[in-house]
């Protein structure tokens, strides 16, 4: 007598939940990417001056001699202040559409440009002929697109993601 076995041929319940499980992963890490494309422009326009606005801050900190390192601010670009030196294309921010980038602040001409001074601290273009101190104003940048983010700026020179409060 011969038995036979009776297999199925279907999936065994670890089968099934080793795919649930790889699906689910899938979904929460790639999911995000499919359906929130709008705010890709301005987290990179963000990161892209925060590295920008600390690199000058630090040049500013280590020359304390020449009293001209900052950013200006156009319609079009975001371009880094080096002492009348050239400035390379990479290091100049252009905003796609639909972002555009304000700045607020109390420090007189912040809108179009500023300046770091030796202490970090931002100051007015003035401070190139005779210098300012800290604690003169925040500074506010904010990013506009689908989404709305700002960096701050602060009178004492911390510069961090957020609106100054």
């Amino acid at each position: 007598m011969t038995y036979k076995s009776h297999q199925s041929d279907g999936f065994t319940l670890v089968e099934l939940i080793t795919v649930m499980v790889l699906i689910g992963i899938l979904a929460v890490s790639v999911g995000p990417r499919f359906f929130t494309g709008g705010t890709v422009p301005e987290a990179t326009i963000e990161a892209r001056l925060l590295s920008l606005l600390r690199l000058q801050q630090q040049r500013a900190m280590q020359d304390s001699i020449n009293r001209c390192y900052g950013i200006q601010f156009s319609a079009s670009q975001i371009t880094p202040l080096d002492c009348a030196e050239t400035v390379i294309a990479e290091r100049v921010i252009v905003p796609s559409d639909p972002v555009s980038v304000n700045v607020t602040s109390s420090l007189p001409g912040a809108g179009s440009e500023f300046l770091f001074n030796s202490l970090g601290c931002p100051v007015s273009s003035n401070h190139e002929t005779s210098a300012e101190d800290c604690g003169l104003s925040n500074v506010e940048i904010q990013i506009s697109g689908l989404e709305t983010r700002q960096i701050c700026i602060q009178s004492q020179g911390y510069i961090r993601s957020g609106a100054c409060n």
